[in-house]
């Protein structure tokens, strides 16, 4: 029971990175604002500088979510994983803080509005 407790965060974080991931290449609806913060205006998620950013919140989301399911299966690596995982969301995030439109992730729909 403990493990799916500590596995679910894990791979909904994961799954929530793919937002960013989506957004960098163009397959999501808009859940990103053109507000930049530290990049210049020039910068967006849809060019090449965004598109690497896209790249680390891939890896974050692999690393999440195998750290999620590597805890179901008992692999002594999860850890490792999540804290890999946590750190390049971190690292995906921090540039684009004030461009994400709280409540507008397109990945997870819990409601119909």
């Amino acid at each position: 029971m403990w493990k799916f407790v500590f596995a679910f965060p894990l791979i909904m974080h994961g799954l929530a990175n793919l937002a960013g991931v989506f957004e960098a290449f163009g397959k999501a609806p808009r859940s990103f604002n053109d507000r930049l913060w530290i990049f210049s205006a020039g910068v967006k998620l849809q060019s090449t500088t965004g598109r690497l950013f896209g790249v680390l919140w891939l890896l974050s989301s692999l690393c999440l979510i195998g750290a999620g399911l590597a805890i179901i299966f008992q692999q002594s690596w999860w850890a490792s994983a999540a804290i890999l995982g946590a750190a390049c969301s971190l690292l995906a995030i921090v540039p684009w803080w004030n461009t994400v439109v709280p409540g507008r992730g397109r990945v997870l729909r819990l409601s119909s509005t």
